[in-house]
Parts: C-alpha cells; sequence; structure tokens
C-alpha cells in the first residue's frame, strides 16, 4: 500500500525508516493502523470461506457435506474466532489506531510501543492459533499438546487486543489537544473510546477463563471436560450482547460521515455521545457464559431474564437514538446530501445494527416470557437455534462489513493519499448488504420456525447432522439461502479488496487533495496521507468540527 514516505524531523522524535523493514521497529501509530487494516482484511477472506464450508454442511442434516466427524466442530470454532478476533475487533482496533490521534490533535499514542507489540503478538498468534487447527488441536481437537497450544495463542490474541485497546483509551483521555474537551471529541473518537474500554473490561474475563481451561486441560482435565469443555466456556465472545462492544466503532464511522455529508452538527452532542455508549455499556456479555449459567437456562429466568431483555432494549434504544439524531442534522439541511458509497454504507451499517439489536431483543423476550412455548420448561431457546447465527451474521457481516467500507472509503485519502472507486464501491456496498441480509434471514428463519440448534455443545457433530432434534425439514431450505448470501459477500469483500488493490496498491485511483469531501473533523486540516513520524506543528483545537466552523466565521464577518 502506498504511503506518504516524508519523515518527520522533530526534535527528540525518533526518524522512521520509510522501507519495509521500517515495519518491524516502527512506533508509528500511521504504520501501525494500516498493518492491521490490511492484515484483518486478509483473515476477512479466511473467514468467509470457513464460514462458508460450515454453512455448507449444515445444507444437509442427515450426513456431512464438507467435514466430517473429525473435523466438523474444529472448522465451527476456527471460523468464528476468525470473524471475530482476526477481523472484526482488529480491523476497527486498526482505524483507532490511525484516526484517533489525528482526530483529537495528538502527535503519536499514548504507548505508541505498546501499540506496535500489540499488532505483532496478534499477528504471530494468529498464525500459531492456525497452526494449532491445522495439527488437530483446538476445541474438540484430537491432539492434546494441540489444544493446548490454541489455548496459548488465544491467551496471546486477547493479551494483544488489550494491549491496542489500552492504548486506544488512554490516547482519548489524555493526550486531546489543550482546548478540545472531552464533549467535543468527533464521534468516531469518542465510540473507539467506547469500545476500547469495553474490551478493557471484558476480555481480562476470558484470559482469565482460557488460564483455567489450560491449566485443567494441561493437568489432568478433571472437572472441565477437557477439549469438550473448551468451546462452551469462551462462545460468549462471539455472541450477543458482548458483539455489540466490537460493532461500536460502525456507529461512530456512520455518525461522522453523516453529519459532514450534512455539513451539520448534531444538536445535542451530549445526547450523542450517550448514545453511543448506551450500545458499548450493554454489550458487557462475560456474564452470559454458558458453561455456568446451565448453558443459558440460568439467564432467561427470573432477574437475570429481565436484565438480559433490557441489555437489548437499552442497545436498541442507543442505536435508535444515534440515527434519530443523525437523520435529524440531514433533515435540518433541507437538501439532500451526495450520494457516495461512504454515506450509504455507513447508513446501512448503522440500519443493520438496528436490526441485530432487535433481533437479540425479540429472542430474549420470547425466551423470557415463554412465547410460542420457548424456554426452560418447552421448546429449544431461541438463544441456542440459529436465530443467534443470523443474528451473529447481521452484525459482522453487516454492521461491522459496512462499517468498515464506510471507513475505508471515507479515509482513505487520509490513509493512503488516494480516492477508492466510487462505482466499485457502490457495486461493493449493494452485494455486502444483500449477501449480510440472505445470511441473516436464512438462519434466522431456521431456528425461528424449525428450532435448528445454533451449536450443541456436548455433541458438535449433532450441529451438523440435525435432523433428529427438529420436527420440519425446511432447515435444510433455510440453511441453503444463508450459503447463498455467504457466496454473494465472498464475491464483494474480493470486489473491495480488488479495489484497494487498484486505487492504492498500483496507484490507480485518483490523487487525494486534504479534505476531498469538505468534511468536518480535525484530521482534514492535516496533509493526505501525513508524513511518517510525528508532526512538526500540530493544530491547537477547541473543538471537534473546526472546518465547520471557518464558513461559519467568515459568513459572521461579512
Amino acid at each position: 500500500m502506498s504511503e506518504n514516505t516524508t519523515a518527520s524531523n522533530s526534535p527528540g522524535v525518533p526518524v522512521e525508516d520509510p522501507t519495509p523493514f521500517g515495519l518491524l521497529t516502527t512506533a508509528d501509530h500511521k504504520r501501525i493502523g494500516r498493518l492491521f487494516v490490511v492484515s484483518s482484511l486478509f483473515f476477512l477472506v479466511l473467514g468467509l470461506v470457513l464460514d462458508l464450508l460450515v454453512r455448507a454442511d449444515l445444507t444437509s442434516g442427515t450426513d456431512f457435506v464438507v467435514f466430517d466427524a473429525d473435523s466438523f466442530a474444529q472448522g465451527f470454532a476456527l471460523s468464528r474466532e476468525t470473524l471475530t478476533l482476526l477481523f472484526l475487533i482488529p480491523a476497527f482496533l486498526g482505524l483507532a489506531i490511525y484516526m484517533v490521534p489525528l482526530q483529537i490533535g495528538a502527535a503519536n499514542l499514548a504507548f505508541p510501543r505498546a501499540a506496535a507489540a500489540s499488532f505483532w503478538t496478534w499477528i504471530v498468534s494468529a498464525l500459531v492459533l492456525i497452526g494449532a487447527y491445522l495439527g488437530n488441536g483446538g476445541p474438540y481437537g484430537g491432539w492434546a499438546n494441540g489444544v493446548d497450544l490454541h489455548l496459548l495463542a488465544l491467551s496471546g490474541l486477547v493479551i494483544a487486543l488489550l494491549l491496542g485497546a489500552v492504548s486506544v483509551a488512554s490516547t482519548v483521555m489524555t493526550m486531546r489537544s489543550p482546548g478540545l474537551y472531552m464533549d467535543e471529541t468527533p464521534p468516531f473518537a469518542w465510540s473507539c473510546l467506547v469500545s476500547a474500554s469495553m474490551l478493557a473490561v471484558s476480555l481480562p474475563v476470558l484470559l482469565g477463563q482460557i488460564a483455567i481451561l489450560y491449566i485443567d486441560h494441561r493437568y489432568g482435565r478433571v472437572f472441565l471436560g477437557g477439549n469438550y469443555g473448551i468451546w462452551e466456556r469462551i462462545d460468549w465472545i462471539h455472541r450477543t450482547p458482548q458483539m455489540f462492544i466490537y460493532v461500536v466503532p460502525a456507529l461512530g464511522v456512520a455518525a461522522e460521515i453523516v453529519l459532514a455529508a450534512a455539513k451539520r452538527r448534531v444538536f445535542e452532542p451530549l445526547a450523542m455521545y450517550f448514545t453511543i455508549g448506551l450500545v458499548g455499556l450493554f454489550g458487557f456479555g462475560a456474564w452470559t457464559n454458558f458453561a455456568v449459567t446451565g448453558e443459558g437456562a440460568d439467564i432467561i429466568d427470573g432477574f437475570e431474564g429481565v436484565v438480559l431483555v433490557a441489555l437489548y432494549a437499552g442497545a436498541c434504544l442507543g442505536t435508535v437514538g444515534l440515527l434519530g439524531l443523525v437523520g435529524l442534522a440531514v433533515i435540518q439541511n433541507r437538501k439532500l446530501p451526495k450520494i457516495t458509497t461512504a454515506l450509504v454504507a455507513a447508513l446501512g451499517a448503522g440500519g443493520l445494527l438496528l436490526i441485530g439489536a432487535l433481533t437479540g431483543l425479540v429472542g430474549a423476550a420470547a425466551d423470557w416470557l415463554e412465547i410460542a412455548g420457548r424456554g426452560n420448561d418447552g421448546n429449544m431457546q431461541m438463544r441456542m437455534t440459529t436465530w443467534v447465527t443470523g443474528q451473529q451474521s447481521v452484525l459482522v457481516y453487516g454492521a461491522g462489513l459496512l462499517g468498515l467500507l464506510a471507513a475505508l472509503h471515507w479515509w482513505a485519502p487520509k490513509i493512503w493519499g488516494r480516492q477508492l472507486n466510487e462505482l466499485i464501491g457502490l457495486l461493493s456496498f449493494l452485494g455486502i448488504a444483500l449477501g449480510a441480509l440472505l445470511a441473516f434471514v436464512g438462519p434466522a428463519l431456521s431456528g425461528l420456525l424449525t428450532e435448528q440448534p445454533d451449536f450443541v455443545y456436548a455433541d458438535p457433530n449433532a450441529t451438523s447432522m440435525y435432523a433428529g432434534w427438529i420436527d420440519d425439514s425446511g432447515a435444510e431450505g433455510f440453511t441453503s439461502l444463508g450459503l447463498v448470501g455467504l457466496v454473494v459477500l465472498l464475491a464483494s469483500v474480493s470486489l473491495m479488496i480488488l479495489n484497494l488493490t487498484v486505487s492504492v496498491a498500483l496507484k490507480k485511483g485518483v490523487v487525494a487533495e486534504n479534505d476531498p469531501w469538505s468534511a468536518l473533523s480535525p484530521e482534514w486540516l492535516l496533509s493526505s496521507p501525513p508524513p511518517l513520524g510525528e508532526p512538526e506543528d500540530l493544530p491547537v483545537l477547541t473543538s471537534g468540527t473546526p472546518l465547520l466552523e471557518v464558513p461559519e466565521e467568515e459568513e459572521v464577518g461579512v
């Protein structure tokens, strides 16, 4: 990928090596952010392929199609870990590492070396994780040392993401320009603070569970079920409400782009920050661990059931509130903004996040109120069916991937100095939106109408050969619908990566001006892209929308 290789010569700042070897020793947040974003795109493709193979297996309820009895559970687990820990979290973490210092007037991250260590620990752990699965390790693996290796790699991933999250959160809290108060920060920087803070609270819970699992599996397998007890204890990080934490930055992206397109501030900034924070706060999901809640039985009864319903309701309220605030800004502008890939993808991400929150609310309410016989004493809980698979799909592929598409088109000029092709971008948007909806609707309908199991912890192969668990063979048709969505998604993601490759790597994209969008936030005061190293001069900020104030001041002067 291309970048500005003019290094800064600020006193006391080490000069960055502009060659590829400099990536190994860099402490520049811009290069670290690029590394995270580009690497996560490759893992996105891997995760999509794995998810496609898993869903292909589910198109038959009586036999395996792609995997076999010895590999299905491992393929299922690896697909979830790849999409969450190798794509979704690091993609937005990379964007935060790159953009947050530019948005708040900081020279670098609070802990740039920690951020660099975060990336290299993450990439090495990711490769070890994949190697462990290839060696018949991981949950339900047949090689004991491979199972241990998977747990060690997983702990490395968690530590790496924690390091990155702490670096981002510390930067927003301590390194803002002296005149830039917290309630004036750009919405993306605020959303990154919310997401990073909640990761710093929830991921240590996972790290502690991994430590207990490793000790038990390595030294006796006494009480946690050996390799069959692992997935049940870590699956909560791939489910809601925890997944809301990962897509909070997509709300920040949506707010940034829509407000810039409308050329308006939100009329009540504190309300905007509150709604974004609400989604992150209600995303804490460590307490829903299936291994300590009787496979979910304890969290749909009594007080716990009320709390779960309230969490989903809060996430819905926060998303609706944010979309309403930015929508009001568009209405106040009294004219439609220019339609761009970034704008439609941002709106799509917000809309699909709302669908994901509503899906969780409906499922939790149905289980708690025992609607249609759901609950502990009746039919299978919605949380145990592919209703959850549909919700995961709409959040990862809908809110997450569309949010990333919007961010890449919006900030590509600032990250790489080139604009992406708009026509290809719009085609990518249409394909991702359609694929995400199909990947959501198919499993959701199957879980609702046929009670197809999402995953059977005690007998994972029953997840694929589910004919004996359901009363209606329509599950195979619904699953095939979801599979079609995955095919569309894979083609659309390939188109998105092709756009990046041609526009940026091959330098065919339009050379960007400093502010090609006539945007509002502080990063557009800088060159596109900013030079390597720390800048000699930083803008003095008193607002998160300095570029909006210039025309206002000129108008007042006239």
